[in-house]
């Protein structure tokens, strides 16, 4: 198998730290066709340099070094994922997407001060598959009637909020239906 991150929420635990994910979509031309391929082969390389996930001070990234246990346990930032091995995540990603992902973090510091700190940590690697696109309308209708697809399944969202909206544009096309007829 392969293992991969995806942030989620402790409902039951409190910490003092939040978690987001930076994607990188990736449009690939010809001749190549095989972005799941690509996609599974960076998770293994990630897996191949770590047990299972990759952990990374955002300040080692900066200074080209992966991190140790010994820089982790010292970091005040403490990791929540447990399991993570850290290393560096710069011999997994493609540099197109460490430095997507570096611009983000420096943008996201003018809104967000600190966390663009050296000890924010960043977990390696989620990746997301999104071959499948369904032919839909501006409803997220099918071309059979009445049949609407929603949230990442469909190949048009990104994450739970805009799954979440999919929903949303679903449901008021599904009530202005009802209404019409009745």
């Amino acid at each position: 198998g392969i293992w991969t991150v995806n942030g989620h929420s402790y409902s039951y635990k409190k910490t003092d730290n939040t978690n987001f994910a930076i994607l990188c979509s990736t449009y690939f031309t010809e001749p190549f066709k095989d972005p799941i391929l690509y996609g599974k082969g960076i998770a293994k390389l990630a897996n191949l340099l770590g047990r299972e996930v990759l952990v990374q001070r955002l300040g080692d990234i900066k200074k080209g070094r992966r991190s140790t246990e010994a820089r982790i346990l010292r970091n005040p930032v403490k990791p929540s994922l447990k399991i993570a091995t850290p290393g560096d995540i710069s011999f997994v990603l493609p540099y197109r997407y460490l430095v997507n992902i570096l611009e983000m973090i420096e943008a996201l510091d003018k809104i967000a001060p600190g966390i663009n700190s050296p000890y924010t940590l960043l977990y390696g690697v989620e990746v997301k598959f999104y071959s499948i696109r369904f032919e839909l309308n501006n409803s997220l209708e099918t071309r059979i009637k009445n049949l609407f697809i929603a949230g990442d399944g469909a190949g048009i969202t990104r994450g739970l909020i805009q799954a979440s909206v999919s929903g949303i544009i679903i449901a008021r096309e599904i009530i202005k239906r009802s209404l019409n007829k009745g």
